[in-house]
């Protein structure tokens, strides 16, 4: 099944808040880097009119929106919220619509080590057919494959024992570690039809390279995890290397 042609050409407006709240933290997403952390309120809206005088073949409002907080809850202990929406507008109808959260809890317990846990759910209205929300090992789930699992909405908990070493060989690679749990489910018909498979879980460890040269901060994950609801068809042992911005 190919999705139909879509051409969208519109001029958009957006406006953004940003609040000057931040505070300087080490060892938190990154290893052994400056971290400028944003506390105060953070908004945005962007709205665009496409039209066919514009070049787009129908009309349609595009809107995409966002908001997010944190807060210090003790001198060791930090919650972050953000939620965030997209979509088109089309005869009074949404299309392509989605809408996310996530919250992100830290808790400091040494210079060295940070316990996180992290809630996020995402659900789909009237999806395009080119559109997935996908759980499996390329966005969180690590014992499983990738694009284990597509629906309509999903959602993903995920604790996370966060070690930041000293070690800093040939001042290339900083070197970090983590135990972790993940657990998640699909839910809905995606566009395909493809069945959810229910609640799944797993537990895992993994090695983190910082990246010490690079301005972007990028982190190298080697993960290792077991899952805990496979069936015959998967290894019982799941190998995972990947960048990401984070630990």
């Amino acid at each position: 099944m190919l999705p139909p042609d879509r051409k969208l050409a519109y001029p958009w407006l957006s406006v953004e808040w940003l609040e000057d709240d931040f505070e300087i933290e080490r060892n938190r997403d990154q290893i052994d880097r400056t971290e400028d952390i944003a506390f105060g309120l953070r908004a945005r809206l962007q709205v665009g009119l496409a039209n066919r005088s514009f070049g787009a073949d129908h009309s349609a409002t595009i809107y995409r929106a966002g908001i997010a907080h944190g807060w210090e809850l003790t001198r060791r202990q930090t919650l972050q919220v953000d939620a965030a929406a997209s979509g088109r507008l089309e005869d009074g109808d949404v299309r392509g619509g989605l809408l996310g959260a996530e919250a992100r809890y830290y808790f400091r317990q040494s210079p060295r080590r940070v316990l996180y846990l992290g809630l996020s759910v995402l659900d789909g209205q009237r999806l395009d057919l080119d559109q997935q929300i996908l759980l499996g090992g390329d966005n969180g789930l690590r014992g499983y494959p990738l694009r284990y699992q597509s629906g309509t909405s999903r959602w993903l908990f995920t604790a996370e024992q966060r070690l930041f070493s000293n070690w800093y060989p040939f001042r290339l690679f900083n070197v970090g570690g983590a135990i972790f749990f993940d657990m998640g489910r699909v839910s809905g018909l995606d566009p395909l039809g493809t069945t959810p498979r229910g609640l799944l879980r797993d537990i895992g460890f993994g090695l983190r390279l910082g990246n010490g040269r690079s301005a972007l901060g990028n982190v190298v994950h080697i993960d290792v995890a077991f899952p805990l609801d496979r069936d015959s068809s998967l290894q019982n042992v799941q190998f995972l290397v990947e960048t990401r911005r984070s630990f």
